[in-house]
This record gives structure tokens, C-alpha cells and sequence, in this order.
């Protein structure tokens, strides 16, 4: 026998409180022999007896109360018993799998000619299910596509309700999210009011999702659930037919990419879309990319059996607003989710950036500032068009102020001998509230004068002690914790890098940051490190950005790399790039908005944007666009899960019935294939029998006995009556007379 509230148990220790009373009140009474005590003798020996036996038993009674109280609230189950009728009333947690792979249609489900997913499918097993529970049951629904999202509804009827809106639902959430999914449902098992609790997992079991790490999980989720003080059944209901995926054509996008991720006005875009043929013959496929509703481009693509091809588009922006990119393979297979992607391309105004050159020369390309705006402008300064994603004006060292400072979302400082107190304290505000800073070294800079620049954890922008330049021949190379990534391109190019000079960098260790290495020379000192302050982001680079300390301007990764530093410092407009499942998307508005705002698997809502301060308008568990409208004025964001998951979700390949019943026999968990077969083994299943009702009705009991002796002992309901002392003395001159 265990206890559903085991704490409250202990409250019988209160048995203890009417004992306690009843010693401390018995009195110590003195006795004293007087004339009239021989006439009161005989009275006294009839009633004490049974005044005693009756005050004993009160005092049981009034002990026996407060230990039935305690264990009727806490709550007492017999695990062991049995019911053979079903009828005991259950908790239900349904943990189901909502990803991208529940989408893919299942032939076997449905009624002739009608067509499945299997999530539908699903849903019409959890309504069987929901219709089939004892009376007085409760359920809720755990949603474990990631994030999860909990239904805690208790009543099976509302739950039905809700899982009509779910199966029309287009959308998928991210991959199986097993561990918080479970856990969640644990914890609302806890908290239910029967004792009969059951965990039952939904899912069409990919064998690309169910490998060796999340079968562990299964395992140390089954012991956690038998270790509770109720234990926890589980089970597992298949929602997929098992039909030979393999066998059949299956075509999907994997990818949809924009080459550069941000573009201005005038800017050209390359869409790299990557398909995947997982079928055993060659394909001929259409792939379309549109705007909106308008068509743009189709190209007829050929993909080998089982592999892969990338089909580029060309996209030219028009102006600086939200547009939506929709590509699509026009094909016809068991998954038509899986045939399209939507991406919001976010076109903005090229930021501006302020160029500080310390030894600038008259001749072209001898200057450090040379290299950088034609690292960050090419197209203007190459070819005259427009499409730079930034917009460069170059000063001398002594040329700038603080005030100019508020024009631009970037700085880039080269060569500078040095900067005075008033200078490190501009750039570091700069910083502060949100702009991006780039530091470069080279001959002219005066290493002790930078050694005595305020540390970081002061309010400066030293990040460590400087070491003259001095000749060094090597190369550098990227860090396993770079602050951003580089192409293969670009890690070629990266590798013909030689230095024949530099500046070296000893980080300070204790200053409250954790400075980031993104690329380090041969021999492991820093040549790129970067360090978040505020809202912006500061880099340093230990070499110059001319062609004296190296030829790494003239390679072909100086420009991608300029401009990702540049793109990771400053505080880019927000937007551009798209949210992850779960995390919330962000906006600036320049004046205050009344918005109507559409998030992905939510309705409709008014919200109220204030002017000039990031606006959090809400995060989505379920890819898609999700869109805000204020007057004539329209934003769209991109919800996304990562490429990693959705390459696994995109996978054919499902454990065989042999795995699954060998996983569920390793996890203490019982296989179902429907919900009949659930249903009826859940009723042979049951078990559990609650004792409450009875120690209630022993209280009663208790109660009704107390009240009965206490009337017995009150002199004034008693019946008997004690006799005076001349009515004794009458009977015993009586006596003796006789």
C-alpha cells in the first residue's frame, strides 16, 4: 500500500495532541478521612469502574480521530488490486509526435480513395482513445515537436474539440523533443487526482531519430517514471502503416539558402536550393521559385537515384521592404510537405560605416583604408553599380568627434598610433549601444601607449597586453569556437594566407569577458579575437589591413571576410535573419504602431509597438511566415527549424516492428499498433484501488462514538444519580434495624 499524498500521513502523529491533554489534566487529589467518608464508600466502588472504562474509551477515541483524518487526506492506494471491469478511472498523458516527418501520407490509413498523413492519423487514434477512457478520467496532450507545447485540458472532451483545429493543421513543429516531452507529462501525472497513471507515446519512430542515444533515453525515462511514489505506466502506439518507404519515389527540398544572408536595394541574391532524390531510379523535376504569387524562374532539374543536386536562382531586390521567396518542386510522391520552402528575404538600406585611417597616403592601395572600403564596397568602387550592404566615409585620425559617431552603425579603425582618453571613451559608448568596432594593428601603432589604455572590465577597450611588431613568417587558420563561419571557398583561400609580420596578443584572463578567438596563428596566438560589450560587439586583429604584414588583402577570402566581421559587430538592422522554433522574433520600429500581428499556429492579435526599442512580437513552435501589419506597411519573418533537423526528419527510414517491440520490451513500455488494441489492454491492465471512502466513514464513526461517550460521562444526562449522605445514613439505620 502507498499513499497518493504521502506527506499528509504523517499528520496521524497527531494521535499524540488528546493523549497529552488527558495526562496533563488528571488532578492529584488528597485524601482526607472524615466521619461522613464510610456512607460514600459503597457508591463510589459501583460507579468508578465503569466511569473508568468509559474515559478510556473516550481517550481511544478521541486518538483514533486525527490518524483517520490524516491517512483518509493522504490518500491510501492499493496498487496490487485488481479490476477486472476496466472502470477505474485514469490519467492519460499523450505525448505526441508533431514534426515534420508525422506529414508524409499513409497509404494504409483512411477510407478508400482517402488520403492521411500520419498525424492524422494519429488524431484519429487519440479520439478513439479519448472516447474509450473509464468515467471520471482525465488526459491532457503533450505536443513534443520541438519546443513542446502541453494541453491541459483534464476533460477528454475538450481535448477532442482541440484536435480538430490540429488536423487541418499544414504547419509541423521541429524534431521530437522526447525528453522534455516526457518530463512534462510526468509532471502533470503528478498533479492528477487518480491513481491510475499512464504515459502513452505517439510517433511514426524514425530510424534516424530513434538511434542509440534516444533509445538511452527511453530507458532512463522508463525508470524514472517506475521510481515515482505512483508509478507511471507507458506504452507506445505506432502511427505509421510500416510500409516499404524504400520502395518508393520520395523527392524533398532540403535546403534554401540566400548567398550573401543580407541585401540592400539593387542587391543581387543567389537561392541555392538543395533536393534530394531517396528513391532508386533518376527524376526529372521541375523546381519553381516564386514572389509571392507571381512566378519568377523554373528550371527543369535531372537528381540521380539516391542523391542530391543544387539548383541556383538569380533574385535582383527592388527596395527596402519584406519580401517572401517560395520555392517548390512540382512533384508528385507520398510527402508534398517536404516539396516546398519559404524564405523572407529582408531588403534594408546599407549600413554605414566610418572608416579612421592613422596613416593615410595619397597613392591608391597603399593605405589600410584602401583595402577595407574596397573589402566593403566592391560593387561601387569596381563596377559603379549599387548593392553594396554597406556605405563607407573615410577621416583622419584627428577627424572624427563623438557627435558623428550617432551617423553610423560602424567603425573601423586602422593603423592608429593611438587614442586619447576622450576618443576610448566615444568608441566604447559607440559600443555600448549597439555599434560595431574593428580594431587593426599595424606600424604605426605604439604598443605601450595601448598597454595603458583602460582594460574592458574598467569601461575601456583593452582586451589584453600588446607585444611589439616584430617579423613572423606563418599562416593562420580558423578555431573550433569561431565567432562565425566560413565557406569552403573561403577556407582555401584562407589556407594560402602568409605572414611575414605582427603584432602579438596576451588575452587578460580575469576581466569578467570571455574574449572569442576566431582565428589564431600557427603557433595558437590570436590574430582575429572579438568580445561582446553592451549591445555591440569589438574585433581585434594583430596584423595590418594592407599588404605589408601579409598578402591576405589581395586573396579572394579578404572581401567575405571583412564583411562578416562587419555583419557580426555592429547591431545589424533587426530581422535578417530567420528565428528558430521557440525563439522570438524581434523589431525596431523608428514610431509607435498599432499592429496586427500573425504568428505561424496562433490567431490573429492587435499589439502596440513603442517607438524606437526592440519589440518582441512573440515566438512560433511550428514553421512558417509569420506577419505584422501597421497602415499600409507590411514585415514578414521566417520561422525555421535548423538544417541538421530537418535533413533528419527528412529521412524515409522507420524502425521495423522487431525494433520497436525490442526498444519497448528494453523501455518497460507495451507496444500498440491502434487504439482498440490500447484500449483493451488497458482494461485487462487495471488496476489500483483507493481506501479514502472507508477511513472517511471510520471518521464518521469516530465522531459519533466521541460524541455518545461524552454525553455518557455529563452528570447531567446520566440516568443514575448519586446518593446524599443522609439518604445513605436512612439506608444503613434501615439495614441495621432489619
Amino acid at each position: 500500500m502507498t499513499f497518493l499524498n504521502a506527506l499528509l500521513a504523517f499528520g496521524a502523529t497527531a494521535f499524540a495532541v488528546p493523549l497529552i491533554i488527558h495526562l496533563l489534566n488528571r488532578s492529584k487529589y488528597l485524601t482526607i478521612d472524615w466521619g461522613a467518608m464510610e456512607f460514600l464508600d459503597s457508591s463510589v466502588k459501583v460507579n468508578s469502574r465503569r466511569i473508568q472504562w468509559k474515559q478510556l474509551l473516550l481517550l481511544l477515541v478521541r486518538c483514533f480521530i486525527p490518524i483517520l483524518l490524516a491517512l483518509a487526506m493522504a490518500r491510501p492506494l492499493i496498487q496490487t488490486w485488481k479490476d477486472a471491469s476496466g472502470t477505474t478511472p485514469m490519467s492519460l498523458a499523450i505525448v505526441l509526435d508533431d514534426s515534420l516527418s508525422m506529414q508524409s501520407i499513409d497509404e494504409q490509413a483512411g477510407r478508400l480513395g482517402e488520403q492521411r498523413n500520419r498525424l492524422q492519423q494519429a488524431i484519429v487514434q487519440i479520439q478513439e482513445i479519448l472516447e474509450g477512457l473509464p468515467a471520471g478520467s482525465d488526459a491532457s496532450i503533450i505536443l513534443a515537436g520541438k519546443p513542446v507545447e502541453i494541453w491541459a485540458e483534464h476533460q477528454p472532451s475538450q481535448l477532442a474539440a482541440r484536435l480538430v483545429g490540429l488536423n487541418d493543421r499544414a504547419e509541423s513543429a521541429g524534431r521530437l523533443d522526447l525528453a522534455e516531452g516526457t518530463q512534462a507529462a510526468a509532471a502533470w501525472l503528478e498533479k492528477s487526482s487518480n491513481p491510475r497513471r499512464h504515459l502513452l507515446l505517439i510517433s511514426d519512430f524514425q530510424a534516424s531519430e530513434w538511434k542509440s542515444p534516444q533509445q538511452d533515453l527511453a530507458r532512463d525515462v522508463a525508470k524514472q517514471l517506475s521510481s515515482r511514489t505512483v508509478p507511471i505506466a507507458w506504452s507506445f502506439l505506432n502511427a505509421s502503416s510500416r510500409t516499404q518507404e524504400s520502395e518508393k519515389s520520395n523527392l524533398s527540398i532540403v535546403s534554401f539558402e540566400s548567398v550573401p544572408s543580407q541585401v540592400v536595394p539593387q542587391g543581387k541574391l543567389t537561392l541555392s536550393v538543395m533536393l534530394q532524390n531517396d528513391s532508386q531510379q533518376a527524376v526529372q523535376v521541375p523546381v519553381v521559385l516564386m514572389e509571392g504569387l507571381k512566378e519568377l524562374e523554373r528550371q527543369s532539374v535531372s537528381i540521380a537515384a539516391d542523391s542530391s543536386t543544387t539548383v541556383r536562382f538569380g533574385w535582383t531586390s527592388t527596395k527596402a521592404q519584406d519580401t517572401v521567396l517560395k520555392v517548390f518542386a512540382d512533384w508528385n510522391d507520398a510527402s508534398p510537405q517536404d516539396h516546398s520552402m519559404t524564405k523572407v528575404v529582408r531588403v534594408r538600406e546599407p549600413a554605414k560605416i566610418l572608416i579612421i585611417d592613422g596613416d593615410r597616403k595619397k597613392e591608391a592601395m597603399q593605405s589600410e583604408s584602401d583595402f577595407v572600403r574596397l573589402a566593403l564596397t566592391p560593387f561601387s568602387l569596381l563596377r559603379g553599380e549599387p548593392g553594396d550592404l554597406f556605405t563607407t566615409s573615410l577621416v583622419d585620425a584627428g577627424g572624427w568627434n563623438e557627435a558623428m559617431l550617432k551617423e553610423y552603425q560602424g567603425v573601423i579603425a586602422c593603423n592608429l598610433a593611438d587614442l586619447n582618453p576622450d576618443q576610448r571613451k566615444w568608441l566604447r559608448g559607440f559600443v555600448d549601444q549597439g555599434g560595431g568596432l574593428l580594431i587593426c594593428l599595424g606600424d604605426k601603432v605604439q604598443v605601450d601607449r595601448v598597454n595603458a589604455w583602460e582594460p574592458i572590465a574598467e569601461g575601456g577597450l583593452r582586451i589584453g597586453s600588446l607585444g611589439a611588431r616584430a617579423p613572423w613568417e606563418g599562416s593562420i587558420k580558423p578555431t573550433a569556437n569561431a565567432a562565425f563561419e566560413f565557406s569552403k571557398a573561403s577556407l582555401d583561400s584562407l589556407g594560402s594566407a602568409r605572414f611575414v609580420a605582427r603584432n602579438t596578443l596576451k588575452l587578460d584572463e580575469d576581466q569578467g569577458v570571455a574574449p572569442i578567438t576566431t582565428l589564431a596563428y600557427d603557433d595558437g596566438l590570436p590574430f582575429l579575437v572579438s568580445v561582446a560589450l553592451g549591445s555591440g560587439r569589438c574585433f581585434w586583429m594583430t596584423s595590418g589591413c594592407d599588404d605589408d604584414d601579409s598578402n591576405l588583402p589581395a586573396l579572394p577570402v579578404f572581401l567575405p571576410l571583412v564583411q562578416r566581421m562587419m555583419t557580426t559587430a555592429l547591431r545589424w538592422p533587426v530581422g535578417w535573419e530567420e528565428t528558430e522554433l521557440g525563439e522570438n522574433w524581434v523589431e525596431i520600429f523608428s514610431q509607435a504602431k498599432k499592429l496586427s500581428l500573425q504568428v505561424p499556429g496562433q490567431t490573429a492579435k492587435e499589439f502596440q509597438a513603442d517607438p524606437a526599442s526592440l519589440v518582441s512580437l512573440g515566438s512560433s513552435r511550428l514553421e512558417g511566415i509569420g506577419q505584422a501589419v501597421a497602415d499600409q506597411e507590411r514585415f514578414y519573418h521566417g520561422f525555421t527549424t535548423t538544417a541538421a533537423d530537418r535533413k533528419q526528419e527528412l529521412s524515409r527510414d522507420l524502425m521495423a516492428i522487431e525494433e520497436l517491440e525490442t526498444l519497448a520490451k528494453s523501455s518497460s513500455a507495451s507496444m500498440h499498433q491502434d487504439a482498440k488494441h490500447w484500449l483493451e489492454q488497458e482494461k485487462t491492465n487495471s488496476s489500483g484501488k483507493e481506501l479514502w471512502t472507508w477511513f472517511w466513514l471510520g471518521l464518521l464513526a469516530m465522531f459519533l462514538a466521541e460524541m455518545f461517550l461524552q454525553q455518557s460521562l455529563s452528570p447531567r444526562s446520566s440516568g443514575a444519580r448519586i446518593p446524599t449522605v443522609m439518604e445513605q445514613a436512612t439506608g444503613s439505620t434501615k439495614r441495621g434495624a432489619a
